[in-house]
């Protein structure tokens, strides 16, 4: 029978669960300790077996009778499919009941799946409310009946390690707590620091928690653990010298002492006292079979060996240090390096003598490149992207550089770079494994900030947000080639206001408009440069202004080279774009404080370049590194272009690891807009500030988070000028929250000048949960009065136009929530 059964079986038997069993054979049932012991194995036919010790099987499931075989196996894979989640004793009296009720139903019979479903179909409303009873009970955990439940496991004595570093490898462990972390998480096995654990703090246990037992042979084990762990640390006089057991009959291996089971009152605290004794200290270092190599690489070898003579010796450091030393010669050209080593220790005197065996081997070069796996997809395009000349150096850096470079092309899901040694050649493998050729997505989704139009250009906050439908189709191996092709359509309910508010117009009417957004693409890798990407684009997004709500059509045909540079840590882009801004004649309410007309309708053609160091550890979730990011444009003035402009908006972010795991992240953000020319029907605000969509504005979730989206400086029509400087520090809570603090300043003019006196400073905590969309960040600004214009004490309201503030209070602030990190 396939598990699928089985599940499905399970669903009928705990539907038909029958009122009437004996409460005594219960019991008797949920004392039952043999069930522990209980295996489950798959048979050669694919189905789900349970093997069951002999004493379980005849204590409870005598009254089955002569049910045997497959069918037999039936309830049975029935009864542990959600039995096994439950606590033990709920366990015990669930798998009771079940068996009773396959005893009661076809005595003396098989049990089929069609006499369970049908005996489901009879199930009565008592015996749903006995399965509802039952699985509250399973809810709550609770000791194992004729067994002790660690309530408190402690390791103490140590004195240079830290206690939760040895817990972290043993099996013997106290009912958890729900705790905060300060810091990446709990120490973990093998894994240094072994001399400090992030600070925590211990707050509730959920009555659903687990309640581990007592086993006194996993404990010896565990005891040999602790020992073996501090001889892996240096630590070889070590010892064990006491276990304590509260209550102290809990030391007797099946005695119970005073402890009454049916009370459910056998709980122990067990310590563990050692003592750790004098630490093995290196005493000398030494590195063997370097006399071949060059004489920079052996003068560079002591200084890639982190132990050092006088410290303590750890096999962790030890293991590292082998690896380092590999890792070194193979950068070096030493593809089939090897690096044994061994340690002399000297128990009386405590000391330890280390040596490195190197075997460099020969000096390698890059041989022959093949590719596999490609099918009937054309390999020239893949071999151009590699890049990789014959004769050239062996580095290992540049294996990775190929994945990247083949990933990059886009039309494949996996990429594995082998590399095969013959003598001083080593020759490169890349196999990869095509995309299908078509793809469809459907979904619905919630978007807060501004769609990214083109991938030079990050997501900005604005004040709305949506709830939209999305469909995406794309055509993969063009012609026979690398190139896609993709059209992704948005339908959109538009919500006039900053995320989650849901506004109201003055009339009472909900502040909804609908919307849609229809993109097409084309990709073309390796078409007018090995490693360049070519994608034309065109988009058409239909729905209100993100700033000022009139309706509008925003069209935009581009065509943009990109390529990647040092294994795509640069990026940089080429693009040709021009834009066609439609406003019709409307009724249109402007949002208040602004007084300007309708804008007007316009063209706007530009080229533009960009550039995009990425230098951080990781773009995710950064903790160390830095990034930089230059973007320009020129627009020239003509039949297709209203205005004469420029524009330049360069960006730095530096990110700075701290102890226990917190960050500390910084960014400085200029942008500037120098306009010489516009024609003349356009409306005076275009003429003077530009194309509404590229207009600077600053406030919200990405950027000045005390003030809602698009109202730092002149408010929702925008300016030239923008400066923009954010700190905030990172406390991680465990590996998934993050506790943040951060400073936002910064000013937007519509004038050609930086107003760096204008600060507009807010400050405030946020929380960000990480999962696999990103992290949810909520963060909550407050507007310092007194430091919102340096030149200006009384100014204390922090906008020029629309000043926000805490739920009618006031406190001047504004809530930012909204998905991914801020910078």
């Amino acid at each position: 029978m396939r598990t699928a059964d089985g599940a499905q079986a399970a669903r009928s038997i705990e539907a038909a669960l029958l009122p009437g069993m004996d409460p005594a054979r219960v019991r008797a049932g949920c004392r039952a300790p043999e069930f522990d012991a209980a295996r489950e194995r798959r048979g050669r036919s694919g189905e789900l077996r349970i093997k069951w010790p002999k004493v379980a099987r005849r204590r409870l499931w005598g009254e089955v009778g002569s049910l045997q075989g497959r069918r037999a196996r039936l309830w049975r894979i029935a009864a542990l499919s959600r039995a096994e989640r439950a606590s033990s004793p709920a366990r015990r009296c669930l798998m009771y009941a079940r068996s009773r009720v396959a005893g009661r139903t076809v005595p003396g019979e098989r049990a089929s799946l069609r006499s369970l479903l049908a005996l489901g179909e009879r199930a009565s409303l008592r015996s749903l409310m006995a399965l509802g009873c039952l699985a509250l009970v399973s809810a709550c955990a609770s000791v194992e009946k004729g067994r002790y439940g660690v309530t408190e496991f402690r390791v103490q004595g140590t004195r240079d390690m830290n206690r939760r570093a040895v817990e972290a490898c043993l099996i013997t462990r106290e009912r958890e707590n729900f705790s905060l972390v300060l810091g990446l998480g709990e120490p973990t096995c093998g894994q240094p620091s072994f001399t400090s654990a992030p600070p925590t703090v211990r707050l509730w246990r959920w009555p659903w928690t687990e309640w581990p037992s007592l086993n006194h042979a996993v404990l010896d084990r565990d005891i040999e653990r602790i020992l073996r762990w501090y001889r892996a640390r240096g630590y070889y006089q070590a010892k064990v010298v006491d276990i304590e057991y509260d209550p102290p009959e809990a030391g007797s291996p099946g005695g119970l002492g005073e402890c009454d089971p049916e009370a459910d009152s056998c709980k122990v605290s067990v310590l563990v006292t050692i003592e750790e004794g004098e630490p093995t200290r290196i005493a000398a270092i030494e590195i063997r079979g370097a006399d071949e190599l060059e004489v920079e690489v052996r003068e560079r070898l002591a200084k890639v060996i982190e132990l050092r003579e006088g410290e303590r010796i750890d096999e962790v450091e030890y293991e590292r240090d082998k690896e380092a030393l590999e890792e070194f010669l193979r950068k070096r050209g030493y593809a089939s390096a090897e690096v044994k080593g061994t340690v002399e220790i000297d128990s009386g005197a405590l000391s330890a003598r280390v040596v490195f065996h190197l075997r460099p081997g020969p000096a390698c070069s890059f041989g022959e490149l093949r590719v596999t796996g490609a099918g009937e997809l054309p390999t020239a395009p893949i071999i151009s992207a590699v890049g990789l000349a014959r004769g050239r150096k062996y580095d290992p850096a540049v294996l990775a550089e190929i994945q990247a470079e083949v990933f990059a092309l886009g039309a494949f899901s996996a990429v594995d770079v082998r590399e095969e040694v013959s003598g001083d050649v080593v020759d490169v493998i890349v196999e990869v494994t095509p995309l299908g050729p078509h793809a469809f997505r459907t979904g619905v989704g919630i978007l807060s900030g501004n769609p990214q139009r083109v991938d030079t250009t990050d997501q900005t906050s604005i004040p709305q947000w949506d709830v939209h439908l999305f469909g995406r189709y794309e055509r993969r191996h063009v012609v026979g080639t690398l190139g896609r092709f993709s059209i992704d359509e948005r339908p959109r309910l538009i919500f006039l206001g900053p995320f989650p508010i849901i506004p109201n117009r003055p009339d009472g009417s909900l502040a909804a408009q609908p919307g849609n957004i229809i993109t097409v693409n084309l990709n073309q890798p390796g078409l007018v440069e090995h490693r360049t990407d070519l994608r034309e684009t065109v988009g058409w997004d239909y729905g209100p202004d993100p700033y000022l709500n009139f309706i509008r059509s925003d069209v935009f045909f581009r065509v943009a080279a990109r390529r990647g540079f040092f294994s795509r840590k640069l990026v940089g882009t080429l693009a040709v774009q021009q834009d066609l801004y439609i406003v019709p004649e409307q009724d249109w309410v402007p949002p208040e404080g602004v007084t300007d007309p309708l804008a007007s309708s316009y063209e706007y053609l530009y080229v533009e370049q960009d550039l995009r160091l990425d230098l951080r550890d990781n773009p995710i979730r950064p903790r160390r590194g830095f990034y930089a990011a230059l973007n320009a444009t020129q627009a020239p003035k003509w039949a297709a272009s209203d205005w004469t402009s420029f524009r330049i908006a360069p960006e730095l972010r530096f990110y700075l690891p701290l102890p226990l795991g917190v960050v500390l992240a910084t960014k400085v953000a200029l942008a500037s807009i120098f306009i010489t020319d516009a024609d003349g029907e356009l409306d005076n605000e275009s003429q003077r500030l530009g194309p509404l969509v590229y207009r600077l504005r600053g406030g919200g979730p990405n950027g000045n988070r005390g003030f809602l989206a698009g109202v730092v400086g002149p408010g929702p029509t925008g300016g030239i000028r923008r400066w923009e400087a954010s700190a905030e520090l990172r406390i991680p809570l465990g590996r998934d929250f993050v506790l943040a603090g951060f400073v936002d300043i910064g000013d937007v003019n519509e004038d050609p000048e930086f107003r760096f006196d204008y600060w507009n400073m807010s400050l405030g905590p946020g929380l960000r949960f990480y999962t696999v969309l990103g992290a949810i960040r909520l963060d909550t600004g407050f507007r310092i009065p007194s430091l919102q214009r340096l030149n200006e004490p009384g100014y204390d309201i922090g906008s020029e136009s629309n000043p926000t503030y805490f739920f009618n209070s006031n406190v001047p602030g504004a809530f930012q929530l909204t998905i991914g990190d801020a910078f």
